[in-house]
């Protein structure tokens, strides 16, 4: 009985600290006013966040098609593989054709595992350019945050989801100074 007790009381008494911890910084800042913003909401009426899903798509689009192409030609490199194999393998005795067969089967890995690394190295460049554009959305977010914190005073800005009770909504001032 002891033991679920404890485990219910030590997570209220570190949101205690927390909140404790939140209102000395606030505090030792020079404020009072703690702000907040719903990064939902600027997601759904951002334009910025809306190229960015429109950037997405077109990335996963151009993931798409590389990847067919490369499966294209993957299937018409490992046929050729094939037809060479076949070649080689007539009039040959026992031995020979499984060493034949091992050899071509170890190429054909090799075809494979080459196709898959440049669907890797693309993937990874696609998604690089998606999470520039993602970083760079934030960071103007951030700027804006910055500017409305030391025009008005704010000693934080938390995100919608982590206030419980209090604060002030940012997110129409964001909103507004960044569609200028």
């Amino acid at each position: 009985m002891k033991l679920k007790v404890a485990k219910k009381l030590v997570p209220m008494v570190l949101l205690i600290g927390i909140v404790f911890a939140i209102t000395g910084l606030v505090a030792a800042k020079g404020g009072s006013t703690v702000g907040y913003i719903d990064m939902q909401r600027l997601q759904n009426e951002l334009s910025l966040f809306q190229d960015l899903q429109e950037l997405l798509q077109q990335k996963n689009a151009e993931f798409n098609s590389f990847g067919a192409y490369l499966q294209t030609q993957q299937k018409n490199e490992l046929n050729a593989l094939e037809k060479q194999k076949e070649a080689e393998l007539k009039g040959k005795s026992e031995a020979e054709r499984k060493e034949i067969e091992a050899k071509y089967q170890e190429q054909a890995r090799k075809v494979i595992k080459s196709y898959q690394q440049k669907l890797e190295a693309e993937n990874a460049r696609l998604s690089s350019e998606v999470q520039a554009k993602h970083e760079e959305i934030i960071a103007k977010i951030e700027a804006t945050l910055e500017e409305i914190a030391k025009k008005e005073g704010y000693a934080i800005i938390l995100e919608k989801s982590v206030v419980y009770y209090g604060g002030v909504d940012l997110t129409e001032q964001v909103i507004a100074a960044l569609q200028k």
